[in-house]
Parts: C-alpha cells; structure tokens; sequence
C-alpha cells in the first residue's frame, strides 16, 4: 500500500512524540539511577562521607545535631558557612567528608540558604527531634580516622580546662557527688554527658520525678569540665547554669567546677 506524503507526515507527528518521550523518560531515568546509586553516609579516608544530589542547587549545607543544626540549634541563626558540601566537578552530586567522633547523630541537607531542608533519601534509617523526621547516622567505634570535637562531644580529655593545680587533684582516686536537675517534663529520655566521663551520652542517665524534674547524682574528681544535657538525642547547655564556654559551631557548653 502506497502512503501519500501527508499521510506519512501525520504519522510521523505521534511517532517523533513516543521517540522523544521516551528520550525524556530514559534520561529521567539515568537522573534517577545516580541518585539511587549515591552511598548513604559511610567511612573514608578523613572521616564520614555524606552525599546528596541537588543540580539546580546553588548551595548545600550538612546540618545535624553534631554541629548545632547548622546554627539554628536554641533559637539561633542558620549559618551559611557550617560544614559546607561542594560540587566540584558539576555533576549535581555534592559531598562532605566530616570526622565525626563514634555515636548516633541525626542529620539533614539544606539547599540553597534554608530554602529546603531535605533528608537523606539514600538512607532509609529516620529519627524525629521536635516534631521533624531526619536521617540517623552511626559511627562505630572501629574508625580508622583521627575524629575531631563536635557540639557536645569531645575525644577523651579534649576540651578540659584545668589549672596545674587542678590537674593535680583531678589526678587523685578522690570524687564528689555532683547533682545535676534539669526541669523538662516533657522529655521521654535526658542524659548529662560531659568531659568527666567522654561525652558519653550513654553514661549520665537521668530520672524524671513525679515533679517533672530529671536528676542524677554522678562521682566525679575534683576539676573543671565542660558539659551539655542530652534530651531525645540534642545536646542543650544547662539552663540554670550561667557559667558556660563557646562551641567550635555557635552553642555553647555549660561549665562545671568540682572542688
């Protein structure tokens, strides 16, 4: 059968339609297998990887509760120049290698200045801290990198401030009840953690009142520690306690003095 040139022409309309589809659908598809094929957060050479597909972003940060949110952690500011992640090579695949001490941090990517906060979604772990669902990472304690000091954690002994004399005493067998009390009723689980034993989330347990109050009492040697209340996973200073230093990332971190 022999087709007139119009004829053919109006076929060739929805043929070139169903090619080019299947052009967009094939090059969605490549889009949507590099993003499938990033690696959640994982170890190499100089601490943890994070990765996160953004071409049209014009700024990606990695904001978590290990560098106070990004800043915004107690009210403050979003800050632009926390833990920045770069795409060198253009690709829309941006990266940061953090050497996050061992532990369980929660963490979120944010694009371009605030405009989206978005989770992982090469990594299925998820955890909720004031009412957001973000991605979980965890850092075993097998690294084979130097980690360095975050919000509210420090590598045994980093972050003690002592004088000579102090150094001294803190050296003896001697210790001191020290109670702490932290008034949040609403809290499901609070811990005190601080440089007197390694920021270990894990080794201050508190106990809630019928008061509403969490308490513990933990022995600890005469010295001068830094240290921060642990509450559903975030790290906060002690309301009650003026005497407070600095954090590398815009919070600060309460003091305490054992005589």
């Amino acid at each position: 059968m022999k087709i007139s040139g119009v004829k053919a022409a109006r076929l060739a309309v929805p043929v070139l339609l169903i090619a080019l589809g299947l052009v967009l659908s094939s090059c969605a598809g490549v889009l949507s297998v590099i993003e499938d094929r990033l690696p959640p957060p994982h170890e190499v050479q100089g601490g943890f990887s994070f990765n996160y597909y953004a071409p049209s972003a014009r700024q990606v940060t990695l904001a978590g509760n290990f560098n106070n949110w990004g800043g915004t952690e107690g009210g403050g500011r979003y800050d632009p120049v926390i833990d920045p992640m770069s795409d060198s090579d253009g690709d829309g695949i941006w990266n940061i290698v953090v050497p996050l001490p061992p532990g369980r941090y929660q963490y979120k990517f944010v694009i371009d200045g605030g405009l989206r906060w978005e989770r992982d979604p090469n990594n299925p772990d998820v955890a909720y801290e004031g009412g957001f669902e973000n991605s979980i990472v965890v850092v075993p304690p097998s690294i084979r990198y130097d980690p360095e000091r975050v919000t509210g954690t420090v590598i045994s002994g980093e972050g003690v401030s002592v004088s000579p004399a102090e150094a001294t005493r803190e050296s003896s067998t001697q210790v001191t009840g020290v109670s702490f009390e932290l008034d949040m009723p609403d809290a499901g689980e609070v811990s005190v953690a601080g440089a007197f034993n390694g920021w270990d989330a894990n080794a201050g347990p508190m106990a809630l009142g019928d008061d509403g109050i969490w308490r513990a009492t933990l022995e600890i040697k005469p010295g001068t520690y830094e240290y921060k209340f642990v509450v559903d996973g975030t790290w906060i200073e002690d309301p009650l306690n003026p005497e407070f230093v600095e954090d590398p990332y815009g919070g600060k971190n309460s003091i305490l003095t054992v005589e």
